[in-house]
């Protein structure tokens, strides 16, 4: 069903994922039903772009608040903005390259007992080339399935650990460090329980399913065995990475993107060497179900 929108344009990028919201000057204050057309959009597309958005710190913040409540500091495994707590900088370039989300396609925190809802990521300092980010719309790869497939996987439950992508033979640089970094994350490691989610959740605005297992964490199918789990993981991770379900976004700065993380995946690229910052800010979610 296409949505109508009364206070804004939407361009849609792709089939399936993906949309450009134009018309809007996030910098000013915005009616309740520009926000509302903006969060249906969200849920729509999976991920919205804004372009040239002239954006404060303390903007993005007041924007980003009215889709829920701002996920604490302490949670975050990036770099805080010191005078913002509620922002992630991500300053990367060849000497100090992603260490967390490098080569992963991941739903970020999906980890958690409550995975977040989703984030608010903008464009401060952009490389003249690389550094693209590309979503999938795990709704549209769920539907994809044939329906043998779909009777197969519903009602099944994966785990997801949040730490498995700091792990030796994945992050080995950040063990062969040491320091005080190290010894916080095996501290955090020592106590931490994966989360056990449904592979296959319902989103609680649209109603509609998705996929939701991710290569990044998802570590076994709790009612199969670990070779049964092993291959019905690696097939739906492939499945996830097909084409027609993506978009693929070419950053400018002061661009403004949000995903839903509820039902989407996505990956950064690193194949740039000059500086980019991002400041990123996480949206506390709920807990998934089937």
């Amino acid at each position: 069903m296409t949505i109508k929108y009364e206070t804004i344009d939407v361009l849609e990028m792709t089939p399936k994922c993906g949309g450009f919201i134009e018309g809007v000057d996030l910098s000013q204050d915005i009616s309740n039903q520009q926000f509302k057309e903006i969060y249906n959009a969200v849920v729509d597309r999976v991920v919205v772009i804004f372009r040239g958005q002239k954006l404060t710190p303390k903007q993005h913040i007041s924007f980003s608040k009215k889709f829920g409540k701002t996920q604490a500091s302490a949670v975050s495994g990036f770099e805080k903005n010191t005078d913002y707590p509620e922002i992630d900088n991500l300053a990367y370039d060849a000497d100090n390259p992603p260490h967390v989300t490098r080569d992963l396609w991941h739903t970020d925190f999906a980890g958690r007992e409550k995975p977040t809802w989703g984030t608010l990521l903008y464009a401060r300092e952009i490389p003249p080339e690389g550094g693209d980010t590309i979503w999938v719309n795990n709704v549209a790869a769920y539907e994809a399935l044939s329906d043998r497939m779909k009777q197969h996987i519903d009602g099944l439950t994966a785990y997801h650990d949040s730490y498995r992508p700091y792990g030796e033979t994945i992050r080995p640089e950040m063990w062969e460090d040491g320091g005080e970094s190290l010894g916080r994350l095996k501290t955090e490691r020592s106590i931490y329980r994966p989360a056990l989610h449904p592979v296959v959740r319902t989103h609680p605005d649209s109603g509609k399913k998705g996929l939701f297992v991710n290569e990044s964490m998802t570590t076994k199918i709790k009612e199969l065995d670990f070779r049964e789990s092993d291959y019905l993981l690696r097939f739906l991770f492939d499945h996830l990475r097909t084409p027609e379900f993506q978009y693929r976004h070419k950053w400018e700065a002061d661009d403004l993107a949000i995903w839903d993380n509820r039902t989407s995946l996505h990956y950064a690229l690193f194949d740039y060497d000059q500086y980019r910052l991002m400041h990123r800010i996480v949206i506390e979610g709920d807990v998934p179900y089937q």
